[in-house]
């Protein structure tokens, strides 16, 4: 028999290990992570579990934030939102019951929308098409770079033109690319980050989402590789690594040493040791079909492209009639709704 349930414990290594037996899983729906997200937004995290006969058939990771409007689910919410259903092994009525479960528990808290944003490593959109009952869908590319097992040339020639020669030339700078966690490396990732942002008109990540990291997570979920020109920083990555995946989590660039190519030597670095480390994905993140710019910066580094989807139920009419400075507001990191939506 069948049965879902919710609950708000992160079940310890029993949920841990079964996300780990899907080697499509990603870091985004596992307990560290998720309470990291939580305590950063203020919002709840959640997981329905889908059981028969006592053993584990499927997880669907969530949060909940509060807000004037009602509470908002996401699964999941932030930066790298993907969530969806998570299974071990295939088990299509677990899968559309915890899919059906999700947008329930949603009504029943009167919630204002609830979100589910799929795995593009899954590939099961066609599958979501047909359960979700949703009222919007909104779509992105995930590009990946698949890292081969082979070392030598063979993740250099994996890149188009300019990567190689971008590299090379940060090497006869005279760049060199350090791994590290420690304070001076987080302080210059979050203030470089701020000056990257404010430069093109972002809105940049806060201050306490680098400040509870090593907080949160383990030493081997994280780190930042830093490039020194000269003995001072000039450009650094923070990474996360979960499963077969690294995920490409915030990259930064001094300005004025953006010409020195250090941050394609950063990246390059950072890949040969997710590859000597037995990792098979680098992961880009999503990309709007409308960001041809950041699609092609990502596609030079040899990525295949996995669209995957934001399902979205509109649960109170009255967020339509909302500004969209006003939901950010509401629900910071979270997805309400398309902004195209919106009456106003």
């Amino acid at each position: 028999m069948l049965t879902i349930e919710r609950t708000t414990d992160s079940g310890g290594r029993e949920h841990y290990n079964y996300v780990l037996q899907n080697p499509n899983s990603l870091l985004y729906g596992t307990p560290r992570f998720m309470s990291l997200i939580g305590q950063h937004l203020d919002a709840q995290p959640g997981w329905l579990v889908g059981k028969r006969g006592g053993e584990i058939v499927g997880l669907l990771p969530f949060m909940r934030k509060d807000g004037a409007l009602g509470p908002v689910f996401n699964s999941l919410a932030y930066y790298g939102s993907n969530g969806g259903v998570i299974q071990g092994r295939r088990d299509e009525e677990a899968k559309e019951s915890l899919i059906d479960g999700f947008y329930k528990m949603a009504e029943q808290e009167r919630g204002a929308s609830a979100t589910i944003i799929t795995n593009p490593l899954e590939k099961d959109s066609a599958f979501y098409h047909a359960h979700t009952r949703h009222d919007f869908l909104d779509e992105r590319i995930g590009q990946v770079t698949h890292l081969p097992a082979a070392e030598g040339e063979a993740l250099l020639n994996l890149f188009q033109d300019p990567r190689p020669r971008n590299i090379r030339r940060a090497m006869r700078e005279g760049v060199v690319v350090e791994r590290r966690q420690d304070c001076d490396a987080l302080d210059f990732l979050y203030a470089t980050h701020v000056a990257n942002m404010e430069a093109i008109g972002g809105l940049p990540k806060q201050r306490d989402f680098f400040d509870l990291l090593p907080r949160v997570m383990n030493t081997s979920d994280w780190a930042i590789f830093t490039a020194i020109l000269r003995g001072q920083p000039v450009a650094a990555l923070l990474v996360f690594y979960f499963n077969r995946t690294v995920e490409y989590f915030t990259p930064v660039v001094v300005e004025t040493y953006r010409q020195t190519q250090a941050l394609s030597l950063v990246i390059y670095k950072a890949m040969q040791e997710a590859m000597a480390e037995g990792f098979s994905n680098w992961n880009w993140g999503g990309t709007w079909l409308s960001q041809r710019g950041v699609y092609d910066f990502k596609k030079r580094w040899g990525t295949a492209d996995y669209s995957y989807y934001y399902y979205t139920r509109i649960l109170n009419g009255s967020i339509r009639t909302q500004t969209k400075e006003a939901l950010l507001d509401m629900y910071p990191g979270f997805y309400v709704l398309p902004f195209s939506a919106l009456e106003h």
